[in-house]
Order: C-alpha cells, then structure tokens, then sequence
C-alpha cells in the first residue's frame, strides 16, 4: 500500500484585484504514488507549484479536483504524516536562522512518522541540509516513505529514488538512475517491486 496517493490533483490560485482578477493554475492533472521506503526529490521553477503540492500532500491544503489518500485513507492520520516546512505561504522561503529546518525536522520525527514531506532543502545551507538528508535518508531505511523539494543537487544524490519534475503544472517522473538500495532496508527494496508493477499507470515518462 502506498504512503501517499495523489490522483488527478488539480489546484488554482486567483490572483490580481477584484476589479481585474484571474486564475492561474498551478497544477494540473496530477499522479503520484509514494511508497514505504521511498525517497523522492521534488524538482522544478521558482513559482512551478511545489509547495502548493506538497500542502496539498500533507492535507493542509485543498485541491479543487481529485483526490488525495494516505496509506489508503481519505483523512490523514495525523500521528503518520509530518509536514515541515521553512516557506511560506505565498511560496517564498522564509529565512530562518541556521538549524532550524533541521530542528523541526528533529521535533516531526519525535513522532516516527511514516510519511515525511519536506519544503524547502534549498533553503538550508550545505552543512544544514547534509544534517537533514543524513536524518531523512535513516528514515527511509527503516520504512518511512520521503517527498522533498529540493534542487538539483539534492536530485543528483545515490540514494534519491526518483525525481519528481514540476513545469507547467504537469508532473512529470524519472528514476534516478545512479540510486543505491539503502543497506539493510526490506522495506525499500518492496517498495521498488511494488512501485515498478504500477509505473504504467501511475507516471509518465519523459521520451
């Protein structure tokens, strides 16, 4: 059973005055599946809907259509799902003092949660955000499942099992092909098995 679930998730934000306003879609059509023991990095733009995604994820925000289950729920139990986050509302990093994405990241797993969504790596720093993927990385080996936004050095890591690429709205998925098996973790090795047999219909992949 998947961690995360997301079917055709769409989303749109309006935006200007009232006098001249518009909607802007921010994702459109959406799939994902997340499973135990996966660590997933979540790329794209500044302003491509990565946070507005991640919220969605993490049932603080509600999408216009589609749906959203989490280890096969409607509602998220909230005992197994952590959100943490450095960015605000409006999508823009906050700045916080050094450590404290790793701090909070610390407090959230107090918890043990089976599902981590993390936002925004970027904006730690190089010594910070070694700390967070060291912590999110023993996690997944003991069977949590991880979706981060994080940039392209993050995606570039062995053991980021997937890229997950924001534009246009779409989202689009590859396998990071240079991921290791995280050492003694069953859980991400059936994990990998479970998510190959389902790639056809959950993901499309670029040509």
């Amino acid at each position: 059973m998947p961690a995360l679930s997301i079917t055709s998730l769409s989303k749109s934000f309006h935006a200007g005055t009232p006098q001249c306003a518009a909607s802007v879609l921010v994702l459109h059509d959406v799939h994902f599946s997340l499973w135990p023991g996966e660590i997933v990095a979540l790329d794209g733009a500044l302003g491509s809907g990565k946070t507005t995604l991640l919220r969605c994820a993490a049932g603080v925000l509600r999408p216009d259509a589609g749906s959203v289950r989490w280890f096969g729920a409607r509602v998220a139990p909230a005992n197994r799902v952590a959100y943490v986050s450095v960015v605000a509302h409006d999508g823009r990093s906050r700045r916080c003092a050094s450590g404290a994405l790793y701090a909070r990241l610390e407090r959230a797993l107090a918890r043990a949660p089976g599902l981590l969504l993390v936002d925004d790596l970027a904006a730690a720093g190089a010594l910070e955000r070694r700390l967070v993927l060291d912590l999110l990385r023993a996690n997944v080996a003991r069977g949590a499942a991880v979706l981060c936004a994080a940039s392209d050095e993050v995606a570039s890591e062995s053991f980021v099992t997937r890229v997950a690429t924001l534009a246009h709205g779409e989202l689009v998925q590859r396998r990071n092909r240079s991921a290791t098996r995280i050492a003694a973790s069953s859980f991400a090795s059936r994990a990998r098995a479970s998510a190959s047999s389902t790639y056809g219909r959950s993901f499309r992949s670029p040509q």
